[in-house]
């Protein structure tokens, strides 16, 4: 039960940090409207220009299985050049996801429990090669088009498609077409469950303290590894 519940929150980690990785903010101009390709091109201007960012965040997931229902998580999110990020679930309940790196951190205080893995630490740090400037978006996803929605009218909608095997099949983003601000990104998995993240008061280049991406298990709380 330990370990499925620990691969169940391995995904769900995943997952949640691919869209959001490619789900930050930003402001540069067009006069024209811009193709998926070129849009992609000025998110990887982007992540090379920005040193770090913070903003709060609503994340909603639908399952298949469950149509019509809805669960919603709210916090705030925190990603530093270098691959470094936190994670800070608010409401319903306190967790911590954090990256510092090298080693994935999953506190939930309210268990109390404490989730630690390496094992995906590769995949992440190509994942988030270009947040340094040392990859590049296209090399990791086929970019298209997408969609409109009825919500989301006056933007951008581009897919990105990963070139190889992944946790998901695809991620929406919802670009602003005025200020290019990534206002949403939505995951979808191989089953077509959904995973969509909106952010709020983002903020970039604020010269976040480091400490934040270092976690040290309180005294007595398990530890538990793959």
């Amino acid at each position: 039960m330990k370990q499925y519940k620990y691969n169940t929150l391995k995904l769900l980690l995943l997952t949640t940090f691919m869209s959001s990785i490619i789900s930050i903010s930003f402001s540069i101009y067009a006069k024209d409207k811009l193709s998926a390709v070129q849009v992609v091109n000025k998110v990887q201007d982007y992540y090379e220009q920005t040193h770090d960012y913070t903003a709060r965040f609503v994340q909603t997931s639908a399952h298949k299985m469950f149509p019509g229902r809805y669960q919603r998580a709210y916090g705030n999110v925190f990603f530093k050049k270098g691959g470094l990020m936190r994670w800070e679930y608010l409401r319903p309940s306190n967790k911590y996801f954090i990256y510092n790196g090298k080693t994935l951190w999953i506190y939930e205080p309210e268990v109390p429990q404490i989730f630690k893995g390496t094992d995906q630490t590769d995949r992440l740090r190509k994942a988030l090669a270009f947040l340094t400037g040392d990859g590049k978006i296209r090399d990791f996803y086929n970019v298209k088009e997408g969609k409109q929605r009825s919500d989301f009218k006056n933007g951008y909608v581009v897919y990105l498609y990963p070139k190889k095997n992944s946790p998901f099949k695809r991620v929406e983003l919802y670009i602003d077409k005025n200020s290019f601000r990534v206002a949403r990104s939505i995951v979808v998995d191989h089953d077509n469950n959904r995973n969509r993240l909106d952010f709020y008061g983002s903020k970039t280049n604020t010269n976040l303290n480091p400490a934040l991406f270092t976690f040290t298990p309180p005294k007595g709380v398990p530890v538990l590894t793959p």
